[in-house]
């Protein structure tokens, strides 16, 4: 069987560039006992997977020449593995690439009854939806009456995260970079305001959109933005640190926040999580998910670009802002 990977090429110094990802091709030995073909259908392009082109990195380095990490959707082809057959839905740490040869044990058969199987990378997506659910639900712990913001909105986990709150209770102000985002934001997610940060005086635009203050802020992003929202917490607040994507592309230090007394003084909390710390939650979360989507109450535009070489171009329109929703890959 003939496979299209994308590698590492070089280690990125600064900005990712698509020059820093290649394509090779290659044929894939015999499966073996306990081994699974597939056919890739979907990969999920997340900001994660940036973090492993470094050493050191906390989701693993990526080895030069070695398929790029990536959470994917694919068909079994041919199966030496009991339990899941040819034709068969599975999800899985697919890589980037057209074909995987992998052992069974690893992937999670997917049913696709409800809902497509791409839907296991987007709302149902380990790290978009679930890790949206679990971060507002049981990290924020968002409640009815709560003002709520969120950070990078119009992306992903923004999206999922800014409903979830919405379902939960809460007023709802999403953080994005342009007009057509916040118009996003706003008529398509369901956000109660949107601000623009790429139209200057975002300190102004918070206490316009949240004069009462700000009682859960749902960070994607850190930097500048997480700086000035601590300006604005309440008594009491939560801060969830659930990314930092101003952070992964720095070279040197990362930078934390200055203004981070603003905790003690409001006897606020700042927390940070990933969504492995609730792996005995996920089937509840599935279900949670997947009600609320069939009942019309959380939804996930897409965007799909088509052909495995597609695929380090993604991956940089996703640091570069280029993108509304969940950005897949269909090799």
């Amino acid at each position: 069987m003939k496979n299209t990977k994308v590698v590492l090429n070089q280690r990125p110094e600064g900005a990712l560039k698509e020059s820093d990802m290649v394509l090779v091709e290659e044929t894939l030995p015999a499966l073996e006992d306990g081994e699974v073909l597939l056919e890739v259908e979907h990969l999920s392009v997340d900001a994660f997977i940036r973090t492993t082109f470094d050493e050191g990195a906390f989701h693993g380095t990526a080895d030069l020449g070695q398929p790029i990490m990536a959470l994917g959707t694919a068909r079994v082809v041919d199966s030496r593995f009991d339990g899941l057959n040819q034709g068969d839905a599975v999800f899985g740490p697919m890589g980037a690439q057209t074909h995987a040869k992998l052992p069974g044990a690893m992937l999670q058969k997917l049913d696709e009854s409800e809902l497509p199987a791409r839907s296991f990378l987007g709302v149902l997506g380990l790290a978009t939806g679930m890790t949206a659910y679990a971060g507002m639900t049981w990290v924020a712990e968002v409640s009815e009456g709560d003002t709520v913001v969120v950070s990078a909105a119009a992306g992903a986990v923004g999206s999922c995260a800014c409903q979830v709150a919405k379902n939960l209770g809460a007023r709802v102000i999403g953080i994005a970079g342009g007009p057509a985002k916040v118009d996003y934001l706003v008529n398509e997610i369901g956000c109660d305001a949107a601000i623009d940060y790429k139209a200057g005086d975002l300190e102004g635009q918070l206490s316009a959109a949240a004069p009462d203050g700000v009682d859960v802020f749902f960070d994607n992003v850190g930097g500048e933005i997480l700086d000035t929202l601590l300006l604005h917490i309440n008594e009491r607040a939560r801060v969830v640190i659930c990314g930092a994507v101003s952070q992964y592309e720095r070279t040197g230090d990362v930078r934390g926040p200055s203004n981070y007394l603003k905790i003690p003084e409001k006897n606020a909390s700042m927390l940070g999580f990933t969504v492995m710390r609730f792996a005995e939650q996920y089937p509840e979360i599935q279900s949670g998910i997947t009600d609320w989507v069939l009942s019309g109450k959380l939804k996930l535009p897409e965007q799909v670009e088509n052909g495995i070489d597609q695929f380090p171009r993604a991956l940089t329109l996703l640091f570069s802002g280029g993108h509304m929703g969940k950005l897949l890959v269909a090799p």
